[in-house]
């Protein structure tokens, strides 16, 4: 009798034993779970999403008669834009730009692909057009003025599932990627921030 409650009571501790084991190796797998879905949010909420800047912007001004040109800076520091105009470099402050139209008869270069393109020759988008609030203007990059490639961070506006989406659209089928094509920009200087709108192609 006692040889048998002794085995009765070594199973049940190997069970519960068992048991606790289960659960502790589920609830590590859970943190393991949780810790890449952490770093994963946090990779791409950091992630900079490519841009371009076709090569003529037409500037809408608060008072007084548009202007256009080439954007070749955007400093976050100082409140101005820089225009390029054949030699001559033209600085305006953000203050007195109303908003700034990419219009679809200028040449935009493509990060895929070496030879400018005109959005308003039949090239279709690939995707809805978007527009981003809020930006903070040192989210926004301008790293080759002269074909008027940029990156913009918008960790900071928008939700991961909304980050991911914009990152389908971008990856597209995997064989030629694609990129959002700026249409329309606007400042906001007392909060420093910054309104794109853009359509991929």
């Amino acid at each position: 009798m006692k040889y048998k409650t002794l085995s009765f009571l070594v199973v049940a501790l190997f069970t519960v034993t068992a048991g606790m084991a289960a659960q502790v190796n589920a609830a590590s797998q859970d943190v393991q779970k949780q810790n890449v879905r952490s770093v994963q949010a946090q990779a791409s909420g950091s992630q900079a999403i490519p841009v371009a800047l076709p090569t003529i912007a037409k500037i809408s001004m608060k008072k007084g008669e548009p202007t256009s040109g080439r954007v070749v800076e955007i400093d976050e520091k100082t409140q101005k834009i820089s225009l390029q105009r054949g030699r001559d470099k033209v600085s305006i402050p953000l203050s007195q730009i109303e908003k700034i139209v990419f219009p679809k008869t200028a040449e935009v270069y493509l990060s895929n692909g070496e030879m400018p393109k005109v959005r308003g020759d039949g090239t279709p988008a690939k995707g809805r057009p978007e527009t981003w609030r809020g930006i903070p203007m040192n989210a926004f990059r301008l790293l080759d003025p002269n074909k008027g490639q940029a990156d913009v961070k918008l960790g900071s506006v928008l939700s991961l599932d909304k980050l991911d989406s914009l990152n389908s659209v971008i990856v597209g089928d995997g064989k030629n990627k694609r990129q959002f094509v700026v249409d329309e920009m606007q400042f906001d200087v007392q909060k420093k921030t910054m309104t794109i709108a853009a359509t991929p192609y």
